[in-house]
């Protein structure tokens, strides 16, 4: 009985062990002060996890599929609620400039040069840092003291609180909400696009590219989720890989859900996938000087973003 009560009053006080004084509204912006990226807020609360049944078969006809077993999203299961502290993500996939700015400040270096390969190109820096090793990614976030996000944090940035199945609501994915493999149809020469190009698929913090563009790592290994009714169908793979979210437009037509779980080994990448990451202020934070820095510094940071995408957009065009 004393157990009991004793989870009773955690579960109870976790809205209020989750808030921070001075909580500032749902997607307030800041930018982060080593790598420069801009980061949206997702205040500290419960919101819905997993998907239901019921919820598989929407997805699955939103998607075109017949068969909802074609989607595995039996990995969602089971739905429930959890709560979490308040965190801010970056607003945009991890791009080609912030890259590049991390491999002159370490002096770090990767095999592959999908991403190098456009160092010195200004009209390729919007474009997400590709071909990213979990450990690279990792090592990234610890440099510019943040962290991966946990498929928590995650999917409450792309899904808001409200259970809805896709960052911008319930309604079927469309070519306007996202970079997506057209239905049927071969990609063409195009791969990853810049950050930000669809601002109809933002999720409500305002984070962009959460379906679509690359896949993005976690921090977390691929076990079912407890109290999943077909955990016996993840028995021959679950807690071998890496969990990676949001559905890549290498992926067609089968992830583009913000509960999708996919996942490589933690030494296997590809040029599809990428990262974003997450920090949890401490307490006081709001009320410091450092917040009001970190605010005052957006304006300035987005019109540099906005020169960025201007090359890229000028580009593309031709």
């Amino acid at each position: 009985m004393k157990k009991m009560l004793t989870v009773w009053l955690l579960t109870a006080l976790c809205p209020i062990v989750a808030a921070l004084a001075g909580e500032p509204a749902a997607g307030t912006e800041i930018v982060s002060p080593v790598d420069s990226a801009i980061m949206v807020y997702v205040p500290g609360g419960e919101f819905t996890m997993g998907l239901t049944p019921e919820d598989v078969k929407k997805v699955a006809a939103d998607l075109g599929h017949d068969d909802p077993e074609r989607l595995w999203a039996w990995e969602a299961f089971p739905q429930r609620k959890i709560n979490l502290p308040g965190y801010f993500i970056d607003k945009y996939e991890v791009t080609v400039e912030l890259w590049h700015k991390y491999i002159k400040a370490s002096g770090r270096s990767l095999k592959s040069t999908e991403t190098s390969q456009h160092f010195d190109k200004p009209e390729k820096q919007m474009l997400p840092a590709a071909e990213m090793p979990w450990e690279e990614a990792k090592a990234y976030a610890k440099w510019a003291g943040k962290a991966l996000p946990t498929e928590a944090q995650w999917e409450k940035a792309a899904r808001g609180t409200d259970g809805r199945l896709y960052p911008w609501g319930n309604e079927a994915p469309t070519m306007d909400r996202g970079h997506f493999q057209p239905k049927g149809q071969p990609m063409g020469n195009l791969l990853y696009t810049w950050v930000g190009r669809f601002p109809k698929g933002a999720s409500p913090y305002g984070a962009f590219d959460m379906l679509g563009n690359q896949y993005e790592w976690t921090s977390e290994t691929n076990f079912p989720y407890p109290g999943n009714p077909m955990a016996d169908k993840m028995k021959d793979y679950g807690g071998q890989m890496i969990v990676l979210r949001g559905g890549s437009w290498y992926h067609g037509w089968v992830g583009y859900y913000a509960a999708k779980r996919f996942g490589f080994k933690p030494d296997e990448t590809y040029y599809h996938v990428d990262f974003r990451t997450v920090w949890e202020p401490p307490a006081g934070y709001f009320e410091s000087e450092d917040f009001k820095k970190a605010q005052a510094g957006v304006p300035a940071r987005k019109a540099q973003l906005a020169e960025m995408t201007k090359l890229a957009e000028a580009a593309a065009a031709k």
